[in-house]
C-alpha cells in the first residue's frame, strides 16, 4: 500500500480491501481501510474524491444485488472517515494551523460526510426495498418519503402516469391540502411535471431564467423546484417533484444526480410491485369465481366463508403474524371449503344430520380441496393450512391424523375460526347456539379438537367484542 498512485489501480486495490470486509467481517480490514484513507490523505487527494471512491466501490459490490447490514456499511465508512480525519489532525499539528480555522474546517469535513452517509443510507435502503418487498404502497411511501428527507424539500408529490386516461395524478404527496391531491390532473408537456414526463429528462428550476420552455410559466416566476422522471425500459411511469420557497437555497446538480439515482431505483420497484399487484388480482378473479361456483351448490357457504375469514384474521392479526403470513390466513380461509365443490349437493344440503356413509364423504372435502388448488399457482402458501384445517390438536382429526404443532399455524388458526363460525351460524339441521355456549363449548374442546393457547387469545377477542 505505500507509495500508491491515485488511480484505477488504487480504485480496485480498494474496491477488494471493501469486499473483503463486507464478504467477512474481519476487523483487519477496517484497519486496511483507514490507513489506506491516510495514504491518499498524503498525496493531497481530497477527503470528496476519496468518499466518492468509497461510494462507487459500494455501487460496483452491490451490482449483482446482495445486500449487506446497514451497520457493516456504516461501520467501514466510519473507519475510511476515522483514517481522513485522523491525517487531517496530525497535518494542522504539524503546520500549526488556528485553532479556530482546524476547527472550522473539520466541522465542514463532517457536515460533508456526513451528508454523503445520509445519502449512501438512503440509497441503500430503496435498493434494499426494491429487492425485498413486492407492496406497492411501501414502496411509493419509502421513494417519496426518503426523497422529501434528504433533499429538505417543503413541498412535493410523487405521481404515477395513467395510461388510459393520459394523465399524471398525485399518490403520494408533502406539505400540498387534499383537494389538491385529489383534483390535479396533469397531460404530458404540461406544467413543469408534465414536461418532465413528456421528455423523460431530470429538471432543476430557480428562477424565470429556467422556465422559459414551459407552459404558464408566469405560475413558476419564483420556484424553486427539482424534479425527476420515473423511468423502466417500457418509458416514463411517473415523476417525482420537490419545491422550496423561491428565496431559499436552490437545488443543485448533486441534489439532482443523487435524486435521479433514487427515481431510477424506485421506478424499478415500483414496476415490479405493479405487476405483482395486476398478478394478484388475477388470482383473486379466480378465486372469486371459485367460491361463486361453490356457492351455486350450497348457500350456506357464503355467509360461513366470510365469517371464518373474519374471526381467522383477527386472531391471526393478535398473534402479531406477518402481513404475508395474515394475508396467507386470509386466502386460505376464504377457499377453506372449496373441496365440497365435488361432494354431492343432496348431502351439502340436507336438513338432517348425516348418516356415517354420508359424513364419509364430506370427510373428503380437504383432499378435494388439495387436488383443486394443487393446479393452481398461486403466491400464497394455502394448499397445507387448507388441507389440515379438520386436523385436531389431539389426533384425532382427519384426513392424516396430525397432532399438535404437527398442525400448520393455520390450519390450528382456520380450526378455531371455522369451529366458532359454524357454532354461531344456523345450520340445515340445526339452529345457532348462544355465544356464551359457544364459548363454553370451546373451553371444553380446547386441548383436544383445538389448540388450547388459540382457543385462549381467541376467546379474549370474543369477550373485548362483547
Amino acid at each position: 500500500m505505500e507509495g500508491l498512485i491515485y488511480g484505477k489501480k488504487v480504485d480496485n486495490e480498494y474496491e477488494k480491501i471493501l469486499r473483503d470486509y463486507l464478504r467477512t467481517k474481519q476487523k483487519k480490514y477496517l484497519y486496511q481501510i483507514e490507513k489506506f484513507s491516510k495514504e491518499l490523505m498524503k498525496q493531497e487527494i481530497s477527503p470528496e474524491v476519496i468518499v466518492e471512491m468509497h461510494l462507487q466501490a459500494i455501487k460496483k459490490i452491490n451490482k449483482n444485488k446482495k445486500t449487506f447490514s446497514k451497520e457493516i456499511i456504516d461501520e467501514s465508512f466510519t473507519f475510511l472517515m476515522e483514517g481522513i480525519i485522523a491525517f487531517k489532525m496530525s497535518y494542522q499539528e504539524n503546520l500549526n494551523f488556528q485553532k479556530e480555522n482546524y476547527l472550522a474546517e473539520i466541522r465542514e469535513l463532517n457536515r460533508k460526510l456526513s451528508e454523503k452517509l445520509a445519502e449512501m443510507t438512503t440509497l441503500y435502503k430503496i435498493a434494499k426495498l426494491t429487492s425485498s418487498s413486492l407492496d406497492l404502497d411501501d414502496m411509493l411511501s419509502s421513494a417519496f418519503n426518503s426523497a422529501v428527507k434528504i433533499l429538505n424539500a417543503e413541498t412535493g408529490s410523487l405521481m404515477i402516469f395513467d395510461p388510459e386516461e393520459e394523465v399524471l395524478t398525485i399518490k403520494r404527496a408533502h406539505g400540498l391540502n387534499e383537494e389538491i391531491i385529489r383534483n390535479t390532473r396533469i397531460k404530458k408537456g404540461e406544467s413543469i411535471v408534465g414536461l418532465v414526463a413528456q421528455n423523460g429528462e431530470p429538471l432543476i428550476i430557480h428562477g424565470r431564467a429556467d422556465i422559459s420552455q414551459i407552459k404558464g410559466r408566469k405560475k413558476y416566476e419564483k420556484v424553486n423546484s427539482i424534479c425527476v422522471p420515473l423511468k423502466t425500459k417500457k418509458g416514463v411511469i411517473g415523476v417525482i417533484n420537490l419545491n422550496r420557497k423561491g428565496d431559499a437555497k436552490p437545488f443543485t446538480q448533486d441534489n439532482l444526480k443523487l435524486l435521479f439515482t433514487m427515481a431510477n431505483d424506485a421506478a424499478y420497484a415500483i414496476e415490479n410491485a405493479t405487476l405483482y399487484q395486476n398478478l394478484h388480482e388475477s388470482y383473486l378473479s379466480i378465486i372469486r369465481a371459485m367460491v361463486s361456483a361453490l356457492e351455486l351448490k350450497d348457500s350456506y357457504i357464503r355467509g360461513h366463508s366470510e365469517a371464518v375469514t373474519r374471526y381467522a384474521v383477527a386472531l391471526a392479526q393478535r398473534l402479531k403474524l406477518s402481513p404475508q403470513e395474515i394475508k396467507n390466513i386470509e386466502i386460505a380461509a376464504i377457499l377453506h371449503d372449496i373441496g365440497k365443490i365435488g361432494i354431492h349437493e343432496d348431502i351439502l344440503s340436507k336438513p338432517g344430520r348425516l348418516n356415517d356413509k354420508e359424513w364419509e364423504e364430506v370427510k373428503k372435502h380437504p383432499e378435494f380441496s388439495y387436488k383443486i388448488l394443487k393446479e393452481v399457482n398461486f403466491p400464497w402458501d394455502i394448499k397445507p393450512v387448507i388441507y389440515a384445517h379438520h386436523e385436531r390438536y389431539n389426533g384425532k382429526g382427519y384426513p392424516a391424523g396430525l397432532k399438535g404443532k404437527e398442525i400448520p399455524l393455520g390450519a390450528r388458526i382456520l380450526a378455531v375460526a371455522d369451529t366458532f363460525a359454524a357454532m354461531t351460524s344456523d345450520r340445515p339441521y340445526r339452529s345457532r347456539f348462544s355465544k356464551e355456549v359457544v364459548i363454553g363449548e370451546l373451553k371444553k374442546i380446547a386441548g383436544t379438537q383445538l389448540d388450547p393457547d388459540l382457543v385462549e387469545t381467541f376467546l379474549k377477542i370474543v369477550e373485548k367484542k362483547s
